[in-house]
């Protein structure tokens, strides 16, 4: 039934879709089961038939980036999976960018730097995609997306085309409007301010130096793993109560970073869940903090 249907939806588009695909190799976690369909789509075309023959079929539509803030259950994802990383156009428009939701931060941030464009250089290192960044208010170093954005364009369940001003995305730390709402992000206008290019590729590069300095690459990861408590710092919390080595099957506490949880090679996402609430009872038991999860949860 699933290859017929992976055939059937082949004719349509001319992206890639394949059926039973391992969802371990689109997350930096490296873990999860296979989709039932999975579609790269090369263009919003695409996007639009995929929604429309899923429609038609009652399949479930599952939408993701570059997979850097997913966990993705073991058993994976039923119906259609859409990955969007091939929505990667750029265009500069004086201090303006238009820019696909697919394109990854650090690459924006360094074209966008050398335009000699400043605004973005907080993003040099975070490994997310510009629509899930836009989605989840991403940050870092004192940025964050709600400082850029102008204007979001998105296609809705049906394939129909919206736009949302800044105003009307309704930015929160780590949140936005669009998080809860049944759209796909589409393209993004971003609003940036000339700077000197040096001192941009400069910032860009020193902001690259502390991510690797600070965070455990050497492993998979999905990035920061809880979102930080009202004035306080969720990797504090977690290093505080002595979890920094905390091993549950091959999923680690990071000894780098305690906000990091990391895939030893083969971990399965039931090891980072049984890790994550450990993490969480011992942070509350000593601290009565609640530590709200910041990965989004896909699957099962």
């Amino acid at each position: 039934m699933v290859v017929h249907l992976r055939d059937q939806l082949q004719t349509l588009i001319k992206g890639k879709i394949s059926a039973y695909e391992p969802m371990s190799r689109h997350t930096t976690w490296r873990i999860g089961g296979p989709a039932d369909l999975f579609l790269q789509p090369e263009d919003w075309k695409d996007i639009e038939k995929a929604l429309n023959f899923a429609n038609d079929q009652e399949i479930p539509v599952t939408i993701i980036g570059g997979g850097s803030n997913l966990l993705i259950d073991d058993k994976g994802i039923r119906g259609l999976v859409i990955k969007t990383t091939g929505l990667n156009k750029l265009e500069f428009f004086n201090d303006k960018v238009k820019v696909g939701a697919g394109m990854g931060l650090p690459l924006l941030a360094i074209k966008s730097g050398q335009n000699g464009l400043t605004g973005l250089e907080f993003a040099a290192s975070i490994p997310g995609t510009v629509g899930g960044a836009v989605l989840m208010n991403a940050g870092a170093h004192g940025g964050a997306m709600e400082q850029i954005v102008e204007q979001v364009t998105v296609m809705d369940r049906l394939g129909k085309i919206h736009t949302f001003k800044k105003e009307e995305l309704d930015f929160k730390y780590r949140s936005s409007k669009l998080k809860g709402l049944p759209y796909i992000v589409l393209e993004v206008l971003i609003k940036l301010s000339w700077g000197e290019r040096e001192d941009i590729l400069k910032k860009i590069s020193s902001h690259k130096m502390f991510r690797n300095e600070r965070q455990p690459l050497k492993y998979p990861n999905a990035g920061s793993v809880f979102k930080n408590p009202p004035g306080d710092s969720a990797g504090r919390l977690i290093e505080q109560v002595g979890a920094k080595g905390w091993q549950v099957g091959k999923a680690q506490v990071s000894e780098q970073h305690a906000n990091f949880i990391v895939n030893l090679g083969g971990a399965t996402s039931k090891d980072i869940l049984n890790l994550m609430d450990l993490i969480q009872k011992a942070v509350k038991k000593e601290y009565g903090v609640t530590l709200e999860p910041e990965i989004i949860f896909l699957g099962g």
